[in-house]
């Protein structure tokens, strides 16, 4: 099996970024285009606060090329508060909204939680109602889920493991 890496950052929206990345002229509604000639892939951040619509995402979609891939970041609503339990109306929702962005190719939906041991048994659950077909990714946030058992599970459903370095945090260690 080959792993394939995609590049990117947590988000393109940043104001800060004008003059130092996208060019002082260019309008804020092309900087997804510009990032996309630069990176390959990007994470969606406001789908964990609110969920975007359907016109978003399909705009987000028409916006890059081809094989540009958005790690579309899961609903807090479903990660933090349900904590993985009882998801199956939100999820599908969730799902059916951001699909304007899987019309040409596979696209990532990335479950990021910060998750705790104790979630184990929601976890298990909730990787049996993601949808085949589409691409998961988990990033986790706690030492302890970087264990065989759950490498073995993640490779059962087809589900990929988001690597990250942040203070205090690597996956790469």
């Amino acid at each position: 099996m080959t792993a394939n890496y995609f590049i990117g950052t947590s988000g393109w929206h940043y104001e800060h970024w004008r003059g130092q990345f996208y060019p002082q002229a260019l309008a804020k509604s092309g900087w997804l285009q510009f990032y996309a000639q630069n990176f390959s892939t990007v994470e969606l951040n406001n789908s964990f606060y609110r969920l975007p619509s359907e016109k978003a995402f399909a705009q987000w979609h028409d916006s890059v090329p081809e094989n540009f891939r958005f790690a579309v970041k899961v609903s807090r609503f479903i990660t933090h508060i349900k904590r993985l339990r009882n998801v199956e109306e939100p999820l599908d929702n969730f799902l059916s909204r951001a699909k304007g962005l899987t019309k040409s190719s596979a696209r990532y939906f990335i479950s990021s939680p910060l998750m705790s041991p104790e979630m184990m048994k929601s976890w298990r659950v909730f990787l049996k109602l993601l949808p085949r077909g589409l691409n998961h990714t988990f990033e986790f946030r706690h030492k302890s889920w970087f264990d065989q058992g759950v490498f073995n599970l993640l490779r059962h459903y087809g589900v990929g493991l988001c690597a990250f370095d942040m203070p205090g945090f690597t996956t790469l260690s």
